[in-house]
């Protein structure tokens, strides 16, 4: 297990502009189509930032027939599909000994695990995850969404979910004239 200290996090290894929630969605998409069983994706952002949303497209991708929600109020929803997905909020956690009794590392057995508010975790977390700090851009609906993996599993993660996604933008952009438009000038979407 790690210690979550957003002081000592690595550098990002990718750094993507989502420009709406839709972006947002798609983006947790990619990581969907590409996490696996044992996979453990961290999600850290103020309130509001779409670390919900981001959930919403991985259990759009696995093929949950639950909609995902926040959990902040039952502190873990489990999204049944292509492979189990448990998506826990920390928010509302009062202590360390409160998050061991979530058996986190137990539920990577038999499935994915995203976790909202990790720093709340402290160091009761799998130490090999995909950490992802979204923080609010310049306009109302950008978000700055960092990627960091903390070990091999994570950066395998990464380097999936990342082929994923350049190959959904790309069909968004096969599929909507102003974002061939932009691709022809150079601006990237992301």
């Amino acid at each position: 297990m790690a210690e979550i200290d957003s002081a000592n996090i690595p550098t990002p290894a990718l750094l993507l502009t989502s420009d709406s929630e839709s972006d947002t969605v798609r983006i947790g998409q990619a990581i969907g189509h590409s996490i696996r069983t044992g996979d453990t994706v961290l999600l850290s952002g103020d309130l509001g930032a779409g670390k919900t949303r981001m959930v919403r497209g991985m259990a759009e991708a696995i093929h949950s027939p639950i909609s995902a929600r926040s959990p902040t109020f039952v502190i873990v929803n489990e999204y049944p599909g292509k492979i189990h997905l448990n998506h826990c909020d920390l928010y509302r956690v009062g202590s360390i000994d409160e998050v061991e009794e979530l058996a986190l590392e137990e539920r990577l057995i038999s499935g994915a695990l995203v976790i909202e508010w990790p720093e709340i975790g402290g160091s009761v977390l799998p130490a090999d995850a995909l950490y992802l700090r979204i923080d609010r851009g310049d306009a109302d609906d950008q978000r700055m969404i960092r990627f960091t993996p903390t070990g091999d599993r994570s950066a395998n993660l990464l380097s999936r979910a990342a082929a994923v996604y350049e190959a959904l933008d790309a069909a968004v952009g096969l599929s909507d004239s102003s974002d061939a438009e932009s691709a022809s000038t150079g601006k990237q979407d992301a």
